[in-house]
């Protein structure tokens, strides 16, 4: 079993150290079912043990591809729920993790990974997934890194996509000014309350930014809106 966890419009990939002709390739993180474990139960336990972080299954990928001439692989998509993904030193399977855009897995891209066998068939699938959620993405604009935080908590138990990144005023150079964004698939509605309690603005105009922008630790600047765009309720 794998699973492409996705996030802000990529999928994490993980880099295998074992077997020897595994070692230095990448894979959708995953393992096997105990028997008469359910494949679900099965992979969100794996993803936790090889990862450190929870997952949820949202729905298996189409098909199955061959692991030698006794077993098969199956991908699922899934949706982070707590922790942040990183390589086990207990379990050591992987060693680097990196999250991808859906033009990243097309392996013509310059830069892409070098993926195992078994997984490329999903590969199509799971970019086809990632332009999907990209469409619909928002941005939660705020000041304040807790507030930031808050907001993708509070959305990530709502069962909602959410990242946090650095936005990155153009022109600007004090870091003080550079508010937080949470890149969310919620609908518009969730959106306009959490930025309304939090005192920040409602980007709906990003809606490509979840395959466009680095991963945070870049902070490569990004255009905003020219004005704060408040959301006012009706008395």
């Amino acid at each position: 079993m794998a699973a492409a966890i996705v996030r802000g419009g990529r999928v994490l990939a993980a880099r295998r150290t074992t077997p020897r002709e595994a070692a230095g390739r990448w894979e959708l993180p995953g393992g096997k079912a105990e028997p008469g474990e359910p494949l679900t139960h099965a992979l969100e336990r794996e993803v936790a043990e090889e990862l450190g972080c929870e997952v949820e299954v949202t729905r298996w990928l189409d098909g199955a591809a061959p692991i030698g001439e006794t077993h098969e692989l199956r991908a699922a998509l899934a949706r982070l729920t707590r922790g942040e993904p990183a390589p086990s030193e207990h379990d050591g399977t992987h060693d680097e993790v990196r999250w991808l855009t859906a033009d990243e897995l097309d392996p013509e891209h310059d830069g892409a990974v070098d993926w195992l066998e078994p997984d490329r068939p999903f590969l199509p699938q799971v970019a086809a997934a990632l332009r999907h959620s990209s469409k619909d993405m928002r941005r939660i604009i705020v000041f304040e890194a807790e507030h930031a935080e808050a907001v993708e908590q509070r959305l990530r138990h709502d069962g909602f996509d959410a990242e946090v990144v650095r936005e990155r005023l153009q022109g600007e150079d004090d870091d003080e000014d550079h508010p937080w964004a949470v890149v969310t698939d919620a609908p518009s509605l969730v959106a306009e309350v959490l930025t309304d309690e939090y005192d920040g603005w409602l980007d709906e105009d990003g809606a490509d930014h979840g395959q466009e922008q680095p991963p945070p630790a870049q902070g490569s600047p990004l255009d905003l809106p020219t004005a704060p765009r408040r959301i006012k309720r009706i008395p």
